[in-house]
């Protein structure tokens, strides 16, 4: 069962207000995966002011629980000068909650002496070497945030072109990954201003650099095969293309496309060739048509490697006796191959009279519902129950009962999400989105309830350990 949150009073540090914290004590990701990628994004315990819109991150004790990996680690903030008494205090309680919670033939010995950190970084690190992530590797993506952070304060674009061709042999595929990310991260923030330097930074990497060019051409022939994919055109791109990378990207796309006519357009265009007396591009096009049998080669074992493993997977939770801490477990291998076939399997089960094959099937399916609903923002969930009740005065309802929720950020980025919505072609969602923002925007001005703000009804909580008052890291944007 999650451990939740206390709320936690503290007073923003830029304009005075009193505001509210949703504060994790117990980080154990055995349970809620989604915890381990805010503490590492520095989304944990981070707190935005309703009022004055700056941003902050509480310096709190928590304890990090991986059952999975057996890790058991205390963060005690060195800022909060916790004497040697108060720290075995804390790391007590701290432990006693977590075992409370705790099954007890998972009380295992590494939780009665889990491991203090002082830095929150020295944590951080430690969470990642138990993923394999040496410092090495963490210190060569430290250089490249450093890099990318270098070329975007360069807002000369003459000097940011010249950094760049300093820079070449840095530029591999770990950099453009960073700099995906920041512009995914700028563009969902709407912060606009961001968002273009970056998107002038990655166009002068896609036009300097021998790596961007390369990528430049993958996007070049991907965009004209998407804009008509049939044989003709994959065939056209596939000829022209520069390299074995775009090759295989085409391929990908293209596989359905690979058969008898595809060959016998090739063929032709071989024979084609040799007939004009171009014997060099018949040798050329004849080697591709052997890369291109043992690239489908390649990419139909994967395939069939990848379907193995999801088909395995969902095997082991089937025959699991508890299936949301099945589910919770493997939550970050389930991908769109999984659903697809889970869903394959629920309609065969079905079309086969096996009822008892179907229901247990379904109850997977209800749980991976449950885990991914649990490990969604606050937010995203409020929305989802808002878009799931009836409008007007379902809405009303749930609106009135979390009327302290309703900031102007919050309507702001409602607003956001129904603009995506509308660009994603889900027109319906979007207007309906719309019309409870507005909703919200008049129940906002109201005087709000005494009740917590909750989009569900409270769950029962766990005995929280005593705390000391937090320390307040600032990150003012």
């Amino acid at each position: 069962m999650p451990f939740p949150p206390a709320p936690t009073p503290i007073q923003c540090p830029f304009c005075r207000s009193g505001i509210t914290v949703p504060l994790r004590q117990i980080v154990d990701v055995t349970e809620e995966p989604a915890l381990k990628t805010a503490l590492l994004s520095g989304r944990l315990n981070a707190f935005t002011c309703p009022a004055c819109h700056n941003s902050g991150a509480l310096a709190t004790p928590f304890l990090y629980h991986d059952a999975n990996k057996e890790l058991a680690f205390v963060f005690l903030p060195m800022e909060m000068g916790v004497k040697d008494a108060d720290q075995q205090r804390i790391i007590g309680q701290l432990t006693k909650a977590l075992m409370a919670r705790l099954p007890e033939e998972k009380r295992k010995g590494y939780l009665l002496m889990p491991k203090q950190f002082f830095t929150l970084q020295s944590l951080l690190d430690a969470v990642l070497e138990a993923d394999g992530i040496t410092k090495e590797m963490l210190a060569a993506q430290e250089a490249k945030l450093q890099l990318l952070q270098q070329m975007l304060e360069t807002t000369d674009n003459d000097a940011q072109q010249a950094l760049i061709r300093q820079h070449d042999a840095d530029i591999d595929v770990a950099f453009f990954q960073l700099l995906s990310a920041a512009l995914a991260a700028a563009q969902s923030d709407r912060a606009t201003q961001e968002f273009q330097q970056l998107v002038t930074l990655r166009n002068n990497l896609l036009d300097l650099t021998p790596l961007g060019q390369k990528i430049k051409a993958q996007q070049t022939a991907l965009e004209a095969f998407q804009a008509k994919p049939d044989r003709e055109t994959l065939l056209d791109q596939l000829v022209q293309a520069p390299d074995v990378e775009t090759r295989q990207a085409l391929l990908a796309f293209g596989r359905p496309l690979l058969d008898y006519p595809f060959f016998q357009a090739l063929t032709a265009k071989i024979e084609a060739t040799t007939a004009a007396g171009n014997q060099a591009e018949s040798d050329r096009l004849i080697g591709l048509r052997k890369e291109i049998l043992a690239l489908r080669e390649k990419l139909d074992a994967s395939t069939k490697a990848a379907l193995d493993q999801r088909a395995a997977l969902l095997r082991e939770i089937m025959i699991s006796e508890n299936l949301d801490e099945a589910v919770r477990a493997h939550l970050d291998e389930m991908d769109e191959m999984f659903f697809n076939m889970l869903e394959a399997n629920l309609q065969a089960a079905e079309q086969q009279k096996q009822p008892a094959t179907f229901d247990r099937l379904q109850a997977v399916a209800d749980a991976v519902s449950r885990s991914m609903a649990a490990a969604q923002p606050p937010e995203v969930r409020f929305v989802n129950a808002l878009l799931s009740a009836a409008y007007p005065d379902e809405t009303r309802k749930l609106l009135a009962a979390n009327r302290k929720a309703l900031s102007p950020q919050l309507l702001t980025w409602m607003r956001a999400v129904a603009d995506d919505l509308r660009q994603d072609g889900r027109a319906d969602a979007a207007d309906q989105l719309a019309k409870i923002v507005e909703q919200a925007a008049a129940l906002a001005g109201a005087p709000a309830p005494s009740a917590a703000v909750s989009a569900a009804p409270a769950a029962p909580t766990a005995p929280q350990p005593a705390q000391p008052k937090p320390q307040i890291l600032i990150a003012k944007r």
